[in-house]
């Protein structure tokens, strides 16, 4: 395989000249007459640049990482798609890291994206996160790492976040002013961001001057699909005069369909269903009114402060909240 001698030798310039053309953002001019004919002999010899040898001297590889509780998550599967091709934009590969919420794969991930020098990390701060010292690994390692979606704010770095009170709370009125009142609440145990939706729901109801009764709250362990359907089980089985469900998010809100439509419950006319996070309510049938995120907006951002934390900008951490809209489907 040629080497960067080679492609020095075939240009007529230094190693050193080669380097710097290679190594755009290092800081070193070259002529436009020198970098052309550097151009022509790489493509000429068909040089790779070595990139192992390239982040040993940046301290950095073109990657970024994105660790997430899991993309069996729609949610989280989608905004991967969305980081991978903004990150490709900008010529960077993305490492997907999966945590399952385990504090082993949080450790295991945090050893490997050190060692491989990743640019910087994405993350959503669930508990698993904050309880194995990834922000503080990566700081120590002057790794630039942005919390993303969540409830969690950390006041050291950047977090782009949503207001959950808020839109759970919009949620809850929707289902109100639909003539509703007694409502259920499908959340997830041991989460931040249930706490922070529950308090929502609440809020709503108490705006409205009713009793919260816990019989219509139920918590799962899991976001999946069957266990938003196991969940509805639970709940029409205790409270069979709910007429109206808030669910934590759309893919447990789709299996709660599944699970009304086999107790040969009508959908929105027995029980109303609303979803949150807009990642598969246009699937459902009946199309799920639910909560949107703007992900894309999210995304953009967290992306943008990212690349600028990377590129060493220096600024005070910023926080941004992000308040869900209401998208009205057929659920309600």
């Amino acid at each position: 395989m040629p080497t960067i001698k080679d492609v020095a030798k075939r240009a007529g310039v230094s190693v050193a000249t080669v380097s710097a053309v290679i190594n755009r953002d290092s800081g070193v001019k070259v002529s436009k007459k020198l970098t052309e004919k550097v151009e022509e002999a790489i493509k000429e010899l068909n040089y790779r640049p070595n990139r192992i040898a390239r982040a040993l001297s940046r301290k950095q590889t073109q990657t970024i990482a994105y660790v997430v509780p899991t993309v069996n998550n729609t949610f989280f599967s989608q905004m991967a798609q969305m980081i991978e091709n903004q990150a490709f934009e900008k010529k960077y590969g993305v490492y997907l890291c999966n945590t399952h919420s385990m504090v082993d794969r949080v450790e295991l991930y945090k050893d490997i994206l050190i060692e491989n020098r990743v640019g910087g990390v994405i993350t959503t701060l669930t508990w698993d996160i904050i309880e194995n010292g990834l922000i503080e690994a990566m700081q120590e390692e002057e790794i630039p790492i942005i919390g993303l979606a969540g409830a969690r704010v950390i006041d050291g770095i950047d977090t782009i976040t949503f207001n959950d009170v808020g839109g759970a709370e919009l949620a809850t009125r929707h289902l109100l002013a639909k003539g509703h009142q007694k409502i259920g609440f499908i959340g997830i145990e041991e989460s931040k961001t249930t706490e922070q939706r529950l308090k929502g729901y609440k809020k709503a109801l108490n705006d409205a001057n009713l009793e919260l009764d816990e019989k219509y709250i139920e918590r799962g362990k899991s976001f999946s699909r069957e266990e938003g359907y196991a969940l509805a089980q639970k709940l029409c089985q205790r409270a069979p005069e709910m007429s109206a469900i808030f669910v934590y998010n759309d893919v447990m809100a789709a299996g709660v369909l599944d699970s009304l439509n086999n107790l040969g419950l009508r959908i929105p006319q027995d029980v109303a269903v609303v979803g949150y996070d807009n990642s598969v309510a246009s699937y459902t049938r009946p199309k799920l009114t639910t909560m949107d995120l703007f992900k894309e907006k999210m995304v953009e951002e967290a992306m943008e402060l990212l690349f600028k934390r990377i590129a060493r900008e220096e600024f005070e951490p910023r926080h941004e909240e992000i308040l869900p809209r209401l998208v009205i489907g057929e659920s309600t």
